[in-house]
C-alpha cells in the first residue's frame, strides 16, 4: 500500500511540530541529554571538632556530603587522618591507611542520594595538648583512571582539636608544662621545707 499525498504532508507537519517544540525548550536537545548524562556528583568533605579533656575519649562524627544531581562515583572513599597529639581507637567500616598510622580509609556506599550524608563516628583519645594540631578529612579517588568531582575545592576539610583545661600535662611548644596539681604540691612542698629550716635556726639561736 503507498503512501498518498495527504500521508506525506502530515507526516511533514508532525515533524516540523517536533522540531518546534525541541527549539522552544520543551523536549530536551542532544546536547542536553549528553550533559545529564556525564554530570558528576560533587562530594563535600565532612569534619567535625575534637572536644575534650586530655585523657578523654571523644565520639567525632565525620564523613562526606554529596551535593548536587549528578550520578555518583562509585570509585570514591575518605580518607581520616587523626590530628597530632590524639588516636582514633575505633573506626567502625575503615581500614588503617597505609605508611600513617593515624590514618584511615572509609568507602562509600554507590547508593548515596543528592544531599545526603555518609558519616562515621570515630572514637578519639585525646593525648596531649599540642597547639596548632589538626587532621584531615579528604575525598579520594580509588580507581586508577581518575574520575573529575565536580567541585575538588571542597574535597577536604579539616580536624580542630579542642582541649579543654583540666590540669594535666600537655605540649605547647615543644616542651611540657607541669600541671597544675603538681605545681601546688611542688610549692606546698616548698614552703615547708622553707618553713622547717626557719624553725631550726631559730632554735639555734635560742640561749
Amino acid at each position: 500500500m503507498g503512501w498518498g499525498v495527504g500521508s506525506v504532508k502530515r507526516s511533514l507537519r508532525l515533524v516540523a511540530a517536533a522540531a518546534l517544540v525541541a527549539a522552544a525548550g520543551l523536549a530536551p536537545t542532544a546536547a542536553e541529554a549528553a550533559g545529564t548524562a556525564t554530570a558528576r556528583a560533587d562530594y563535600q568533605a565532612v569534619a567535625h571538632p575534637v572536644t575534650g579533656r586530655v585523657g578523654e575519649t571523644v565520639d567525632v562524627e565525620l564523613g562526606v556530603r554529596k551535593a548536587g544531581p549528578g550520578r555518583a562515583l562509585a570509585d570514591r572513599a575518605y580518607e581520616v587522618t587523626a590530628p597530632e597529639g590524639t588516636t582514633i581507637v575505633s573506626a567502625a567500616a575503615c581500614t588503617p591507611g597505609e605508611g600513617n598510622a593515624r590514618t584511615y580509609l572509609c568507602a562509600l556506599g554507590a547508593d548515596f542520594p543528592a544531599d545526603d550524608l555518609e558519616t562515621l563516628s570515630f572514637q578519639v583519645r585525646i593525648d596531649e595538648k599540642i597547639d596548632g594540631a589538626e587532621g584531615w578529612v579528604r575525598v579520594v579517588d580509588r580507581d586508577e583512571e581518575p574520575d573529575p568531582d565536580a567541585d575538588p575545592g571542597n574535597d577536604s576539610a579539616p580536624i580542630l582539636v579542642d582541649v579543654k583545661d583540666s590540669g594535666t600535662p600537655y605540649r605547647a611548644t615543644g616542651g611540657r608544662v607541669a600541671s597544675g596539681t603538681l605545681l601546688i604540691a611542688a610549692t606546698s612542698g616548698t614552703a615547708l621545707s622553707a618553713g622547717a629550716i626557719a624553725l631550726g635556726a631559730a632554735r639555734r639561736r635560742e640561749p
